[in-house]
């Protein structure tokens, strides 16, 4: 937080107008949320909770935060909301500046808010016309702009902002200058902010507004006679919430206010009865004169025949040549509502449930016999992908490792083999049990002696073939579970670091979910969750099987079919067998731990949940499985300290039983009776505890005092006696932690410096000052250890710990020693630091003792005195930290570059650029490029102050064109867009001299005149052609382009001309002109009107410019990136739309070639928009 950052308040509550307005705003949210509306600024997902005065959860924009997430569960949103009856946006305004210094403060604050995700609001009053208008205007152009460049220019240009809007911006920038600590926001974090700042005017502050009319009326939907009543009811729950700052849900409401808003359940007229009897489907597939080769094709579900191993599967499962068999489908798939689809050689059964029902009794042993081998042999197939290593399977299909048998194959071979397992009554004319056994013998051999490359190669299908047969799949897993090396151990190997490696253990999750649903397999397939969680290493991927124990488990929304009495059974068999996974298990289980779930995977084919299961558990079904988790988690705890210290964190969360049992088992003497040493954790999360109810006393979720007083008695009867482990908690690095009360920080640090010089002072008359040595390398911070011994001790401690323990590479020590070396000084000054006889230490104790001093100039000085020529031991070992010097930092920089600390050369740079002073260009230049192959540690590299640096380089006019050139080629691979920078020089040099454009085609490209060369090009040559490479993928800058930004017709074609001539003679004209295809995407628009410049088009429509305009094309697609897929293809008609009007209006300009172009561009779209809706409805279909 900044240190300008400050409560906020406003003059109108003073006098309570205020506060009733900050309410009635809460209340109209709260209202929203009890009639399923929509958050303003967010997307249109349901409201699930608001936070009041959120001040102490670290929210500076505290008057309400609004959470929504999408239906799935998946994402949230948050609108922080500030509440101001009145205010004016204007720069004088105190008011205005201390919602932007709270707005900003939360911006930059990761914890709290995502920029592009959530959003920020002023939530308003009355607002001047220029405020509603201007300001609005100027916020929405933020979020429709491109990029910060974008709304930039837009403000700039006449034509598209008037001077008042200019004004208002320019009244932002003023603000955020000063919410930055004084210091010019950049471009980009402008451009992010306002994007993410919203303007909401609310007229609630009068009776006859025109929100609370609206607002009424919403309610009006519920209770017509009731409205005004229940809006003052909602006044009223938020007026109490707001005195204990606390977080609203539905759920929080009391139940007579909840009852009115209960959506009433619509009864809909089932589809069946809506269609007339002549639209029904009245085709009797059973019937039809090719109903056994449907047989076949049903048995199968879905083949490729662009695969020619599908082909000959199905010609051996219909016993016939597959041409011959083929050719009776084909007649099928022309039949009205045919059950049967192809599409791009892919053929699939669809309302394969429907299908599967109808034609089953067209199905006989024989077949069956024939389709269990054809399954076997073709899910045993290993995966090709797993012979290549993790960060290359991604491009498998590149290197040739492709599958025998095709994916839809295999998916729909998994699937019959679950209709055969789960839906055996359709195949009435097969033998008893033919179908169950036929499916089961399957999964057997499957997984017969099965390595982790089948398993891995399975992966997708696992929960097919889990339903096919649950006892032969649980029996695979178990035997392979007790195999020696285990598989699975390889298969969680594979998952990496989550960016090249895969999670290839999902299949096995969901299959183990699926079966869990089914009460009868519930306790096996929870053990076998809880053997995979003890193999599971952890990884970055979400899937893991203890969440999967928790989602079936999860009280409030339990996934299995099974009875509370069975889900306690199973649980116990956990507990006896795995008692430490069950112990996690029961932790995630206690209330208030897990508050959404998107559930378990489902069965697809067995009849394991019935149809009209209620999703709904009542409260007695709840509480008896929470006071049972919480008994049990007790009970399991009481012989393990470890464990009942863990469970302090949830004790507030506990039902009143298992809290009194907890709390009488830690006040008993089989507690207060074990060894000091023992119980110190406890005791210390304990004082924790307590400390954190005390601070917190006004906020909803704290004890109440009699029960803080409670446990704070028990504690007291735990602390331990010897000072060296009752003070040990006291020295960490979480200062704020370790405050008593809420309130005044200052005054609370002030507190804590008194108990660590208290703690310290006791430990040093007991235990000496060999005692002080051993606490600090037994807590936390030795740090503040040495500091208050630095503060606290007589002189004689000097000569004690200086220089010997200056040097003994033990790190805690290390920390100690400057700690105490840093007290001293702040004790007693630069005369202690000079009094200090160091004629006898060697130079390497003097360099470490000088880096214990402040980073400033009189330091630096004093190296020089002491250590002479020896100044490597100072200036090579310091922690530099720049913001400690007032005084200029050129001295330093010098120094750290001469000692090759280039990178900590480039935090005092950044210093100075923070406190605006001029930064020497050469010493800078100097300090990127040896920062570049620079051996310091990767953690002492800042990114973003490189780039403000490179910017600072870039926007002044006296920079060495060559010097910025060198920079902007070292540091290309960070240049980027979304971060407020780009390679500008770069991209001016391209557009602006052919001759360096032709050399960058030609580091990245061979000649097509050359023959391709067998030796392979060295480490140095593929970095260069990389950076070349990166450099055009860069670029944005058209050729013609200005420095100013204007375009010159004349100097495009000069450029262009020596282009081609230049790359025709080289052997790289195709690569050259695609590339400039490519930028022409930037172009500016013509004087006359035309989207794009008339010189450019002139090239474009060349009758030689098939490479620039296929380089165009291909620009434009790969413009518009990464993006969600809309099951409507609206998103692709509209460019398809877009890109054929633009066709129309280059063509009656005469660029007939170019609107060629143009419209196969939006053909594509339009045939991406029938891909896409096709797809989705063939996935409805299935």
């Amino acid at each position: 937080m900044s240190k300008n950052s400050k409560q906020i308040s406003s003059p109108f509550s003073t006098g309570g107008g205020g506060n009733n307005f900050e309410t009635n705003v809460q209340a109209v949210f709260v209202a929203l949320m009890l009639t399923g509306g929509f958050a303003p600024c967010l997307p249109a997902w349901p409201i699930r909770k608001i936070k009041l005065q959120g001040k102490y959860k670290g929210f500076d924009t505290d008057d309400l935060i609004v959470f929504i997430s999408s239906l799935d569960g998946e994402k949230e949103r948050r609108l922080l909301g500030q509440v101001k009856h009145s205010i004016s946006i204007t720069e004088g305004n105190k008011v205005f500046g201390e919602v932007i210094q709270a707005a900003w403060n939360d911006f930059n604050n990761p914890k709290i808010f995502t920029a592009g995700h959530d959003a920020i609001a002023l939530i308003t009053g009355p607002l001047s016309a220029s405020d509603i208008s201007d300001v609005r205007t100027s916020l929405e152009r933020a979020r429709h702009s491109e990029d910060a460049a974008d709304f930039l220019t837009q403000i700039r240009l006449g034509n598209f902002c008037s001077d008042p809007q200019r004004k208002k911006l320019q009244t932002f920038r003023v603000h955020l200058k000063n919410a930055n600590g004084g210091i010019d926001v950049s471009e980009n974090d402008l451009w992010q902010f306002m994007k993410s700042f919203h303007l909401l005017g609310y007229d609630l502050d009068i009776k006859a507004g025109g929100t609370l009319s609206l607002l009424q009326s919403l309610i009006c939907q519920y209770s017509s006679e009731n409205a005004q009543s229940l809006w003052t009811q909602i006044i009223e729950e938020v007026r109490s919430a707001n005195q204990n700052a606390g977080t609203i849900t539905i759920d929080s409401l009391p139940e007579e206010l909840r009852s009115v808003f209960k959506r009433r359940t619509v009864e809909t007229i089932p589809a069946d009865l809506i269609q007339t009897p002549w639209d029904q489907e009245t085709t009797d597939w059973s019937t039809i004169p090719y109903a056994s080769e449907l047989a076949i094709s049903s048995l199968l579900g879905s083949w490729n025949e662009n695969s020619d191993a599908d082909m000959v599967i199905a010609g051996q499962l219909a016993a016939e040549e597959y041409g011959s068999w083929i050719t009776k489908i084909r007649e099928i798939l022309q039949m009205p509502e045919s059950p049967i689809t192809l599409k791009n050689g892919k053929w699939t059964i669809t309302r394969r449930m429907d299908l599967w029902q109808k034609i089953g009794p067209r199905l006989f042993d024989e077949q069956l016999d024939r389709f269990k081998q054809c399954a076997v042999n073709i899910l045993k197939e290993p995966d090709p992908k797993f012979e290549l290593p993790p960060e290359e399977r991604y491009a498998a299909s590149i290197h040739g490792k492709v599958s025998l048998y095709s994916g839809a194959l295999k998916k729909g071979i998994a699937e019959s083999l679950a209709l055969l397992g789960s839906r055996p009554q359709a195949l009435n004319h097969c033998s008893t049990d033919k179908a169950e056994n036929i499916a089961a013998l399957a999964v057997r051999e499957i997984f017969e002696e099965a390595d982790w490359i089948l398993w891995g190669s399975l992966n997708g299908v696992l929960p097919l073939l889990a339903e096919a047969a649950p006892s032969q799949f649980l029996n695979a897993v178990e035997s392979t579970l007790q195999r020696k090396p285990c598989p699975f151990i390889e298969l969680f190997a594979q998952e990496g670091n989550g960016i090249t490696g895969g999670n290839y253990m999902t299949g096995l999750l969901w299959a183990l979910e699926t079966l869990a649903w089914d009460e009868q397999y519930l306790t096996r397939a929870t053990v076998i969750l809880g053997e995979i969680a003890i193999l599971d290493p952890g990884g970055t991927w979400s899937n893991r099987p203890a969440d999967s124990l928790t989602t079936i488990y999860l009280p409030w929304y339990p996934q299995t079919t099974a009875s509370v009495e069975k889900r306690k059974i199973a649980i116990r068999t956990l507990q006896k067998e795995l008692p430490n996974i069950a112990w996690k298990l029961l932790l995630t289980l206690l209330p208030n731990q897990y508050q959404t779930s998107t559930g378990a995977h489902k069965p697809v084919w067995r009849w394991t949940i019935p149809e009209k299961q209620s999703k709904e558990i009542n409260q007695r079904e709840y509480w008896n499985q929470v006071s049972f988790y919480s008994d049990m988690a007790v009970d399991v705890a009481k012989n393990d300290l470890a464990r009942l210290t863990e469970m302090v964190e949830d004790l507030n969360d506990l039902p009143q039983p298992a809290f009194d049992k907890f709390l009488e088992h830690l006040g008993s003497e089989e507690i207060t009776g074990k060894p000091e040493k023992e119980r110190l954790p406890l005791w210390a999360k304990l004082v924790e505890f307590v400390s954190k109810h005390k601070k917190y006393a006004d906020a909803k979720w704290a004890l109440s005092t009699d029960l803080v007083g409670k446990i704070s008695k028990i504690t007291k009867s735990l602390a331990p006696q010897s000072p060296m482990s009752l003070y040990r908690r006291l020295f960490s690095s979480r200062d704020f932690d370790l405050y008593e009360e809420s309130g005044n920080w200052e005054d609370q640090q002030r507190k804590l410096e008194e108990r660590r010089q208290h703690a310290i002072r006791e430990i040093l008359t007991s235990h000496g000052l060999g005692g002080i040595i051993e606490f600090a390398k037994d807590v936390e911070s030795p740090w503040h250890v040495g500091f208050f011994l630095g503060v606290v001790a007589d002189d004689n401690t000097d000569s004690a710990i200086l220089p010997k323990l200056l040097d003994l590479g033990n790190n805690k020590i290390a920390q100690f020693t400057s700690g105490f070396v840093w007290g001293r000084y702040q004790n007693k000054g630069w005369e202690w630091v000079d009094q200090t006889n160091t004629s006898d230490w060697s130079t390497a104790q003097i360099g470490q003792f000088l880096t214990c001093l402040p980073f400033i100039d009189e330091t630096w000085k004093r190296s020089e005195q002491l250590l002479d020529n020896h100044v490597a031991e100072y200036w090579s070992k310091v922690d530099v930290n720049p913001y400690q010097a007032e005084e200029s930092l050129n001295k330093a920089i010098d120094k750290l570059m001469e000692y090759n600390r280039p990178n900590a050369a480039l935090s005092c740079l950044y210093r100075m650029l923070h406190n605006k002073q001029s930064l020497d260009q050469a010493q800078t230049v100097k300090a990127l490029l040896a920062a570049v192959s620079s051996k310091e540690p990767a953690y002492s590299i800042d990114v973003y102050h490189a780039i403000d640096i490179i910017k600072t380089l870039q926007n002044n006019p006296e920079t060495n064109p060559d010097d910025l050139f060198r920079v902007e080629w070292a540091y290309l691979s960070i240049l980027e867009r979304d971060r407020g920078t780009s390679p500008k020089l770069l991209e001016q040099r391209l557009a602006s001299d052919p001759d360096f454009f032709c050399e960058v085609i030609r580091l990245v490209y061979r000649s097509r005149n050359e023959s391709k060369s067998e030796k392979e090009p060295i480490e140095q040559q593929k970095a260069i052609a990389t950076n070349a490479y990166r450099l055009l993928h860069k670029w944005r800058t058209p050729p013609g382009t200005q420095t100013d930004g204007s375009f010159f017709g004349d100097h495009f074609n000069k450029w262009l001309d020596s282009v081609k001539k230049a790359c025709s003679g080289s052997g790289h004209i195709e690569v050259a002109l695609f590339h400039v295809g490519n930028v022409f995407i930037h172009c500016p628009p013509d004087p006359s009107g035309l989207w794009i410049n008339s010189t450019v088009a002139d090239a474009m429509n060349a009758k030689d410019a098939e490479d620039i305009r296929r380089g165009f094309r291909l620009g434009i697609f790969n413009s518009r990136g990464a993006h969600w897929i809309d099951p409507t293809g609206t998103p692709e008609k509209e460019l398809a739309v877009k890109y054929r009007q633009q066709a129309e209006e280059v063509e009656a300009y005469g660029y007939q070639r170019l609107a060629v172009t143009l419209r196969d561009l939006a053909d594509s779209y339009e045939r991406e928009a029938d891909r896409i809706i096709d797809e989705h409805k063939r996935e409805e279909d299935i």
